[in-house]
């Protein structure tokens, strides 16, 4: 089917915009190619598309395959925007079952790009707080390190937001995130308040952890991905060490600055066992505004997060750590396809939201900081344990969508 030019680049931008949108929201370069090859063949086009984090390439034909339309551009690898990227799914079904026609679609996907986030930083920098107090309780059962750890993280809200305000500080958001959660968890400790600093640094950067890029990076390259994963493998390493830097940083300075360490005979009682799944939930809820999803979608996100942490848990107890991460990852990759099938929404939110819990970039960060410190024998375990984990939750992933194939996209 031949279109006029006219028409051909009105198909071809919106199909450009929407990977564009795609990208800003987060989502994948696997799935990113696949949809816009689905939205290409059902607007009546041909087309290729080659997504990294960096790179934008597109290519349009309409019946000759070298008589092609290209567009190229660099992009920045983006945030989580889930959301926003359940709003866009949600528009392209109703182009494609007829509920909205392809000009409403046009302009609907123009509102939807330059929609405002749906929360407030007050809430945001709440939510980092939720997230923060959330992992030190699930880390340790001193409720002090969830109380340092959230008010880490709200400093470190602020230090971050300032700087995005700025574009030249992007490059070291990572690092002064870190620092500043080290300064904060040392000048504590310095008190004489009975924390555990790296608990209470590591609970509070643990958004900026890149255990879900390795673990995207790894199933993107084992599904022939290559350039996509290799270059979000190394991302996610460099974030990695500009979070250690900054760590290391902070607790040298506070360490200099404040060289009295007042001996404050005061604790209180630790937290009971089941504190872990109230953790997990004050976890969940916190990622789940950290990644912009409205509340009345939250509860799936929940439901996954608890079904990976559970299957993932009971499987450890009898199996040990890579084959609890396996179940775990199974578990949330059966339950989001299966959520995709049912409801024709996009499973990979919830399979984010639900192996965010299981992903072992904190295992990683733990082992450089082992490093430093000097311990010889340990490292070689920890890092061995994070490259099983990593693979494991890749196994997993890739299982789930062997047994109960997506019938998304997205």
């Amino acid at each position: 089917m031949a279109f006029a030019p006219e028409e051909f680049r009105k198909r071809t931008r919106f199909v450009v915009k929407l990977g564009r949108a795609l990208h800003d929201c987060g989502a994948s370069s696997e799935r990113i190619e696949l949809h816009l090859t689905n939205v290409t063949r059902m607007l009546g086009l041909h087309g290729s598309f080659l997504i990294s984090p960096t790179t934008f390439t597109c290519a349009f034909w309409e019946e000759d395959e070298l008589d092609q339309f290209v567009h190229i551009e660099r992009t920045e690898p983006a945030s989580y925007k889930l959301g926003k990227l359940w709003e866009i799914d949600r528009m392209v079904e109703a182009i494609e079952d007829d509920k909205m026609d392809f000009a409403t679609g046009i302009e609907k996907l123009k509102e939807l790009t330059a929609a405002p986030p749906t929360f407030s930083p007050a809430m945001n920098a709440f939510a980092m707080a939720l997230t923060g107090a959330g992992f030190a309780a699930l880390l340790s059962p001193n409720p002090l390190d969830g109380i340092a750890a959230a008010i880490a993280s709200l400093l470190l809200f602020a230090g971050v937001h300032w700087s995005s305000l700025t574009p030249r500080w992007k490059p070291v958001t990572p690092i002064l995130a870190a620092l500043i959660a080290g300064l904060t968890a040392g000048a504590i400790a310095s008190l004489g308040v009975p924390i555990n600093p790296p608990f209470v640094i590591l609970s509070s950067i643990i958004i900026f952890i890149p255990g879900l890029a390795f673990t995207v990076a790894l199933t993107e390259i084992s599904t022939g991905h290559l350039i996509s994963g290799s270059s979000r493998l190394v991302d996610g390493a460099m974030t990695l060490l500009k979070l250690f830097f900054g760590a290391i940083s902070g607790v040298a300075i506070s360490s200099f600055l404040l060289q009295s360490s007042p001996n404050l005979a005061w604790s209180l009682p630790d937290l009971p066992e089941w504190r872990t799944w109230v953790a997990v939930v004050v976890l969940s809820l916190g990622l789940g505004i950290a990644f912009d999803i409205p509340w009345k979608k939250m509860p799936w996100g929940l439901l996954a997060a608890i079904m990976a942490f559970v299957s993932a848990s009971i499987a450890q107890s009898y199996f040990g750590i890579p084959v609890g991460v396996f179940v775990g990852a199974l578990a949330v990759g059966l339950f989001s396809n299966l959520f995709a099938r049912i409801t024709r929404g996009p499973g990979s939110i919830l399979m984010i939201y639900g192996i965010i819990l299981l992903v072992p970039g904190s295992k990683i960060y733990s082992l450089l900081n082992q490093w430093v410190s000097g311990e010889i024998m340990l490292p070689y375990e920890s890092g061995g344990k994070a490259l099983m984990a990593l693979i494991s939750l890749t196994a997993g992933l890739l299982f789930s969508n062997a047994l109960l194939p997506p019938r998304k996209s997205l």
